[in-house]
């Protein structure tokens, strides 16, 4: 399997990390040093772990199993395959107690590239996908698995029936009312003062299975045309805009569940 030769990269060591990567990399050093380097075969034997310029052990294989996890299939762009995978290494410092260092980004970065080949554009080179995958690592508000969108998420989606809100004018579809018990939740979790919140349209999709994003964004816009949910900031379109929309929730969120007939 190909891996990069991190023998340069390596010396740095993980304090030299730069604070902030947008700053840095925008400089001339910094795009020279963050460059990408020219992957290398390593003859392994299937199942064998590597050290790769001292990225070795459970964190290796856990670094590789993140990039296959993300690496591109055709079914969602390049990028956002790649923001996804922003997100589970943000969520990775928490876990190891310390920042992923360079070559360990790189590690991830290459082996998510390698994977990813044939579905990228063929006109944009290695160290332009890295540079961007470096932007979309800074744009990363909320990890994989944290936050109060997932808390939220984790709550909505086992209320069933009468624990659900009702939706005036939308009946009972099981789709609209656990979104609705969704913006519930946030709002009920929100620490503004007018109760405001931030959801993306993949994040609703996650409350019922099978449910896509685009699906979840026609919901949306219904249950604000009947009053249940207001839409404050429609965001930017794009799974690494960076910005969700923003909504606040209507009805009231300590309304007594409905009780069937």
């Amino acid at each position: 399997m190909s891996a990069p030769d991190y023998s340069e990269t390596s010396q740095t060591g993980h304090d030299s990390q730069p604070a902030s990567w947008g700053t840095w990399a925008e400089s001339h050093e910094g795009l020279e040093c963050l460059k990408c380097p020219e992957p290398h075969v390593c003859p392994v034997s299937e199942g064998q772990t590597v050290a790769v310029g001292g990225v070795g052990g459970e964190l290796h294989t856990e670094l590789k199993t993140l990039a296959a996890r993300n690496a591109c299939t055709g079914s969602m762009r390049p990028e956002d395959n790649s923001w996804e995978l922003a997100r589970d290494l943000k969520a990775v410092p928490k876990r190891i107690g310390r920042k992923v260092s360079i070559p360990e980004l790189m590690l991830t970065f290459d082996e998510w590239h390698w994977l990813s080949e044939s579905f990228l554009d063929a006109g944009r080179s290695r160290d332009q996908y890295w540079m961007g995958f470096l932007a979309q690592l800074q744009k990363v508000r909320v990890p994989r698995g944290e936050g109060t969108v997932n808390e939220s998420l984790q709550y909505a989606s086992k209320l069933t029936g009468a624990d659900l809100p009702v939706t005036p004018s939308y009946g009972d579809a099981i789709e609209a009312r656990k979104i609705a018990a969704l913006h519930r939740e946030l709002a009920r979790r929100s620490k503004k003062k007018d109760k405001r919140y931030f959801l993306s349209y993949r994040d609703a999709a996650k409350v019922c299975d099978g449910l896509s994003h685009q699906q979840a964004h026609m919901i949306t816009f219904a249950l604000a045309s009947v009053g249940v949910i207001e839409i404050v900031n429609k965001g930017k379109p794009g799974l690494n805009s960076g910005e969700a929309a923003e909504f606040r929730y209507l009805l009231s969120q300590s309304e007594k569940p409905r009780r069937e007939a």
